[in-house]
This record gives C-alpha cells, sequence and structure tokens, in this order.
C-alpha cells in the first residue's frame, strides 16, 4: 500500500470500517467528525489517485441537492 498521510488514513480507515458494508458507504456517511465535506473530498480526491478507492457519483433524487459519492475500497 502507498504510503499515506494522517488524513488519507483517518479516511481510508473509515471507509474501511464502512457504514452500510465493511469496505463501502456513502461518503457524507464515512467522513470523520469535524471534517468539513470540501476537506473530505480533497482527500478522498488522493486516495482515488493512488488507487486505493474507487468513487461513484449518484444524481440527487432532490431538486437542489447535492449528489452523494458512494465509496468503496479497491481490493486489488
Amino acid at each position: 500500500m502507498s504510503t499515506l498521510t494522517a488524513k488519507e488514513r483517518t479516511l481510508y480507515d473509515s471507509i474501511c470500517k464502512g457504514m452500510d458494508a465493511p469496505g463501502s458507504g456513502w461518503l457524507h456517511e464515512l467522513i470523520p467528525c469535524g471534517w468539513s465535506n470540501r476537506s473530505a473530498a480533497g482527500v478522498l480526491s488522493s486516495l482515488i489517485r493512488k488507487g486505493l478507492v474507487f468513487s461513484h457519483r449518484e444524481p440527487s433524487s432532490e431538486p437542489g441537492a447535492p449528489p452523494s459519492y458512494w465509496i468503496t475500497l479497491n481490493n486489488n
């Protein structure tokens, strides 16, 4: 596994625990306490570039609401 920063490790560990199932969940449910959505998105982007996780954008079902992102670990 690539070397991770402290924030990357924190978010990665949160994804490992998951919400809906181990190793997966909605980003807004997995964001560590005290983090902003913007901060989490930046760290998630780094984990995606390192090939550790995948993200799938789901359009919002409510007009004007932000999209949701489903996150899964790359088990390779």
